[in-house]
């Protein structure tokens, strides 16, 4: 089997809440279970390779992500190939934004993204920032920090999350991020797939699946950074009010 091969867009640009760590996670979950991996960078006005097997985007501020927006629009055709081909995406912050169909933009105006996922990203002027938990169906634990400013309009694609647990600015919407099978938006930080690996894991399976390959079974060193994780979501539950609950 070939190298997994890991695409990180924009890392100096997009990374101002530790996204790094998200693509560490990625890594070191595969080498220590015994998988080749391979992380290309690619900053703005860079060539792309021209497969790869997940691709990951990190935040920023909401001027960096107005200065890329043309670059990832440049990038649209390529992303959105591969996104049909089934290699898994995740967007953070300004990277979820670039990935959208559409930003509308304080003053009214709308400019285009990459038009990955079916959503459009709209700019508040008020910042939400804070803690949160959620729930996904399944009854799994979702925390993370979120700190943006955009109202989500979904079109006919399912959140990541729904939140009980978030900062005042974000009570009367519970929906967190986008979910569209492998393809995922968020908001949360932490970084978000270091505090909840378990959505790390969907990624690689996903990616290792197009290569015909079953991610290997966790080892003691996956299943130790796992404990650290659950230990840091209850820390934030128990911030947020819901100390003992499952995490």
């Amino acid at each position: 089997m070939s190298a997994l091969r890991v695409l990180h867009l924009y890392p100096r640009t997009l990374g101002i809440n530790g996204d790094a760590g998200n693509v560490l996670a990625l890594r070191q979950r595969l080498q220590w279970r015994g998988v080749a991996v391979e992380v290309v960078t690619v900053e703005a006005g860079e060539p792309a390779p021209h497969e790869v097997d997940l691709v990951h985007i990190g935040s920023g501020p909401r001027s960096a992500r107005d200065a890329l927006l043309g670059d990832a629009r440049e990038r649209a055709e390529q992303l959105r190939a591969w996104a049909s081909s089934g290699v898994p995406m995740i967007g953070v912050g300004a990277g979820f934004h670039l990935l959208s169909r559409s930003i509308v933009l304080l003053d009214g105006t709308e400019r285009g993204g990459a038009d990955v996922l079916p959503v459009t990203i709209r700019d508040v002027p008020q910042r939400t920032v804070g803690e949160a938990l959620g729930m996904l169906a399944d009854g799994r634990r979702f925390a993370g920090y979120l700190n943006h400013a955009v109202d989500v309009e979904r079109h006919e694609v399912e959140p990541l999350v729904d939140l009980d647990r978030a900062p005042s600015a974000a009570a009367g919407s519970p929906a967190e991020g986008v979910r569209a099978e492998h393809l995922i938006g968020t908001h949360l930080h932490g970084p978000v797939l270091p505090m909840n690996p378990w959505l790390a894991d969907e990624l690689l399976t996903a990616a290792l699946a197009r290569q015909g390959q079953q991610l290997p079974p966790a080892d003691e060193r996956v299943r130790e950074v796992d404990e650290h994780a659950r230990r840091a979501r209850a820390v934030i539950a128990a911030r947020l009010g819901r100390a003992g609950v499952e995490v």
